[in-house]
């Protein structure tokens, strides 16, 4: 039978054989959730919010395990990775919304304790890339610093500065874009320089 194949077969990736053998899923987490907490941690600068995106992406990663069809390491872990940005991108859609929502309805999220947090600061060196952001910033044209400041930062809406302002949103959008790009060239920059 096909699912005995992969379950006992140990050269296919983890996820593969987790289909049959839940066991196996184990030994994928052990490889991959250290380097995804610090994937979200290094974006989202909070440890906890970080847990909470590996765990969703972990959980889903196994719901859907049976649609993975890689037949490497290389492959399974980057449809994990695929996942994690998936989520990534779903929360920076939908964070603000839940968030509001939990609130509202009184819903207490468990945390992590303040060693645990730290832990993951540490690993993801957040205060650092904290630090290189700021330095990044202020190496920025002075009108993409304000813009970022007000529209990333501070979350006010383009129609509004546009108007205090006396500029179009048009080019308001495109300092932020500007600045964005120049920010993240840096950073990556610098951790290209980091790499051995």
């Amino acid at each position: 039978m096909a699912w005995r194949r992969f379950k006992d077969d140990p050269s296919l990736p983890a996820l593969r054989r987790s289909v049959d053998d839940a066991a196996a899923f184990d030994e994928l987490y052990d490889a991959l959730a250290q380097r995804v907490l610090v994937y979200f941690a290094r974006r989202v600068l909070d440890g906890q919010l970080a847990l909470d995106l590996t765990g969703e992406t972990f959980a889903l990663v196994f719901e859907r395990r049976a649609s993975f069809r890689g037949t490497t390491e290389e492959e399974q872990e980057g449809w994990v990775f695929a996942v994690a940005r998936s989520r990534l991108s779903r929360y920076w859609r939908r964070g603000q919304v839940e968030r509001e929502a939990l609130g509202r309805l009184g819903v207490e999220v468990p945390t992590a304790g303040d060693e645990e947090l730290e832990r993951i600061d540490e690993l993801a060196e957040t205060a650092q890339r904290r630090e290189r952001v700021a330095t990044e910033l202020t190496r920025l044209p002075a009108d993409q610093q304000r813009a970022l400041q007000a529209h990333v930062v501070e979350e006010r809406p383009y129609s509004e500065l546009a108007l205090e302002w006396g500029v179009s949103e048009q080019t308001l959008r495109a300092r932020v874009s500007r600045g964005l790009r120049a920010l993240a060239s840096a950073l990556d920059a610098h951790v290209t320089e980091k790499m051995p």
